[in-house]
């Protein structure tokens, strides 16, 4: 998709932020890590670079904006590696400039086609894990794990789901109102009940901003405490991602994933308005010793395979 006007200034340059807001206004739905992919091939477009040099240069550029206009957005770093990876693998030797963009924007083609079909397999993988009578606790909102609940709901499976509210987005409730279009049995429940609700959960299922190099998630706020729950409960903890949120990442804490801390409106009523607001963390990291598997598109895979993926 060609940048419109909105996403260029005037006369002058091509605008990242404008055009990433642009394809995800246009695009609800789709990943940020496809759309990053989408704007850094937009670049590429409207370089008029005279060697393969000058091009990496400032395709490497626009990627720096766009992973600064949005701090430790994990899924559009994933997208950046991504197309970087490619831009620094594509063979331009004996070639020219323009034969070299081509190349680089069939990859974006390729990319964005196929990762419409990770989650078809995703869904296809992932719905033979559920069973007739599972119940099944989530966490806030993956479009992933959607589309997998409702391959599972196609396949008349009878399953019924417990999701948290997970504030302070709140997107549990429209996990809720998801499911309740598919006729799946949904119950909405406090962050502070996952340990309450634990004992009659057959399984949980998260989404993932990205997967790190260890095997690790950094997911929603909140994903850390329910995989601790359900280490300790027993429980299988699944986390549904695509393969290209796998990112060369290794935290060592909480602390190398969390956001500048801003204080938001979370909807809670207070006379001290001191109290009315919390910290707006929006991730959390999740070590790989609570994961049970990895659903992906290249199958089900362990925790430690992902390794093996980034390097191959």
């Amino acid at each position: 998709m060609a940048p419109s006007k909105r996403a260029q200034s005037q006369g002058g340059p091509f605008k990242i932020r404008a055009h990433l807001d642009e394809i995800t206004q246009q695009n609800p739905e789709m990943s940020l890590a496809v759309a990053a992919v989408k704007v850094l091939a937009s670049t590429v477009r409207n370089q008029h670079a005279s060697t393969m040099t000058e091009l990496t240069l400032r395709v490497t550029e626009a990627s720096n904006e766009l992973k600064k206009s949005a701090p430790k957005n994990y899924s559009i770093l994933a997208g950046c590696e991504a197309f970087l990876k490619q831009l620094n693998h594509t063979d331009y030797h004996g070639v020219s400039v323009e034969e070299c963009k081509e190349r680089i924007l069939e990859f974006e083609e390729n990319f964005v086609t196929n990762a419409s079909g990770y989650v078809e397999k995703i869904s296809t993988v992932g719905a033979n894990l559920i069973k007739d009578g599972s119940v099944i606790l989530m966490h806030s909102y993956s479009r992933v794990v959607m589309a997998l609940l409702q391959h599972a709901a196609l396949q008349n499976k009878r399953y019924s789901v417990i999701a948290t509210e997970s504030r302070p987005s709140r997107f549990g409730e429209k996990a809720v109102e998801f499911l309740s279009k598919l006729n799946v049995p949904v119950k909405l429940v406090p962050d502070s009940a996952v340990g309450f609700v634990m004992e009659k959960v057959d399984l949980v299922l998260v989404g993932a901003e990205a997967v790190v190099e260890n095997g690790g998630l950094i997911n929603q706020m909140g994903t850390y405490q329910i995989a601790l729950v359900a280490k300790a409960a027993n429980k299988p903890f699944y986390a549904v991602t695509e393969s290209y949120k796998f990112v060369r990442m290794f935290p060592l804490s909480q602390s190398d994933v969390e956001l500048p801390e801003h204080r938001i409106d979370a909807g809670i009523p207070s006379t001290a308005s001191n109290y009315s607001f919390v910290s707006e963390h929006h991730v959390d990291y999740t070590p790989p010793h609570l994961v049970s598997s990895l659903i992906t598109n290249l199958g089900v895979l362990t925790p430690s395979g992902v390794v093996h993926i980034l390097v191959s």
